[in-house]
């Protein structure tokens, strides 16, 4: 996990960040629960602390999700530069009726026409 997007640092840092403030909750809530705090304090320091940890939840899930998501689209691109590479034999028009047909395939054949065409 460490050669995360910069999308996915973001939630990360604001997860730990949350973290650290539901800390700072459970602290004084704590301190509300053997009066070392105003009554009042320790309450809103429990709000404040499930609050965080609900938040911190919600980024880990988005730093998960995001880390999925670059994982799948660099897995893609590698598997389209695989693909490019054995139908680099192929002449024109078979290019042109897979790269009809769609699909990943498809999508390898389009860039080598585009390839060709720009050499062209």
């Amino acid at each position: 996990m460490t050669d995360l997007s910069p999308r996915a640092r973001t939630y990360r840092a604001l997860m730990w960040a949350t973290a650290a403030l539901g800390a700072l909750g459970v602290a004084g809530a704590a301190a509300g629960a053997r009066r070392l705090l105003p009554l009042p304090i320790g309450l809103l320091s429990g709000a404040l602390f499930l609050i965080c940890l609900v938040l911190a939840g919600y980024y880990g899930l988005r730093v998960r999700g995001q880390a999925l998501a670059d994982r799948e689209r660099a897995a893609r691109q590698s598997a389209l530069v695989v693909i490019a590479a054995q139908l680099k034999g192929e002449d024109d028009d078979t290019l042109r009726e897979i790269a009809r047909r769609g699909g990943p395939a498809g999508e390898a054949a389009a860039l080598l026409l585009e390839g060709r065409a720009t050499r062209r």
